[in-house]
């Protein structure tokens, strides 16, 4: 059983108690200097959705005011990876001001108490400058002995708040590697970018409002890494398939998580076969499906119809999509969604509910399989 599936609230609870960790009181001097050093790892993600910066500098600047003004500032919490180097998983927002401000990026603003430093950077503070530098805070360290999937479980509890991460941006961080460099360059495909979107060709309204409303959402995917998920699930339920998804408990985040961490600095060669891989399969699709690509019955794009179409018209050899074939595939495709054929009843009870379990997942997969052996058959 994979170490990240099929634990229980109550287990992981009981786990976390007994946590592998030891405290230590950093001053801001040795903090900006282990992140300049990449020995403390702020990802560009978290840096991304840096928040206090976001009506002036005044939070950020409260927040330096309270380190002068010596009231005790809240816990950061770090995670050891293998390389021996410290993961921030909570912190970000405090950590990034400190870092900003001891490099200078910002001057000081909004301040109740020390207003004589009004609009000063750090190195206009003088002789608080030592003060700040010298200021501590507590850090609490996560041994790289831990569990992973408590480190996972950890990093989700402690980023509850504003400034939440998704699975993927957690993902990223815990497991840097090959595999993360591929998601995010297959994860720049336009095709990918733009799933779930509306084409252009297909708004009634092309106004600035809806123009920008789309490019926000498309902006929001990309943020949220929603688009670098889409490829490593594609990678995952390639592997499961594989074996009929032996292990897969009917949660797709273990199946991701547990991908994600295996296989996180696999070889240059097994990075290429999984490019062409991809590469091959989104083409595939592409020529076969057109503007129906990854949609069903109601012409919207879904990531059911992103599986079952990657994972068999994406695996065939590219000589075999002549006209002829491709015409059909596309009509077997839309006799999936048409009430009065034989398979419509079977098909549609597995694109409804709980579409994630295994036999939903496999069901899917066998039908449609079965359709296209009958196209051979009929060849």
């Amino acid at each position: 059983m994979s170490s990240t599936t099929l634990h229980s609230a109550t287990e992981v609870d009981s786990k976390i108690k007994n946590l592998n960790l030891y405290p230590i009181d950093y001053p801001f001097e040795t903090l900006v200097a282990r992140i300049n050093n990449n020995k403390l790892i702020l990802d560009p993600d978290f840096q991304r959705k840096y928040k206090w910066d976001r009506d002036g500098w005044e939070k950020a600047s409260r927040f330096i005011e309270s380190a002068l003004m010596r009231i005790p500032l809240p816990s950061c919490y770090f995670a050891e990876n293998d390389q021996g180097n410290q993961m921030v998983i909570d912190g970000v927002q405090r950590l990034s001001s400190i870092s900003k401000f001891l490099n200078n990026e910002f001057r000081l603003q909004g301040l109740k108490v020390f207003k004589e430093l009004e609009g000063k950077s750090f190195e206009e503070l003088g002789n608080y400058r030592t003060e700040l530098e010298t200021t501590t805070i507590r850090c609490i360290v996560l041994r790289r002995e831990n569990p992973s999937y408590l480190i996972r479980e950890i990093f989700a509890r402690l980023n509850r708040g504003a400034v939440t991460l998704t699975d993927q941006e957690i993902r990223r961080a815990l497991y840097p590697g090959s595999l993360n460099n591929l998601l995010k360059e297959l994860g720049q495909d336009t095709i990918i970018q733009n799933f779930g979107l509306p084409l252009l060709g297909t708004l009634r309204r092309k106004s600035p409002k809806t123009l920008k409303e789309l490019e926000e959402r498309r902006q929001k995917r990309i943020n949220d890494l929603v688009h670098e998920e889409q490829v490593l699930r594609y990678f995952a339920l390639r592997q499961g398939l594989q074996n009929d998804l032996t292990s897969y408990n009917d949660v797709l985040k273990d199946l991701l998580d547990e991908y994600m961490e295996k296989q996180a600095n696999i070889s240059a060669d097994e990075i290429n076969n999984l490019r062409e891989a991809f590469s091959k399969a989104l083409s595939n699709c592409q020529k076969v499906f057109g503007e129906k690509l990854f949609t069903g019955l109601q012409n919207r794009q879904s990531l059911i119809y992103f599986d079952l179409q990657m994972h068999t018209i994406g695996t065939l050899s590219t000589d075999k999509l002549t006209s002829e074939y491709i015409d059909k595939v596309q009509k077997a495709y839309q006799n999936l969604f048409d009430p009065n054929s034989s398979n419509s009843k079977t098909f549609k009870a597995l694109i409804t509910g709980a579409t994630q379990t295994k036999k939903k997942i496999l069901g899917r997969h066998k039908k449609w399989m079965e359709i296209l052996v009958q196209l051979d058959n009929q060849a």
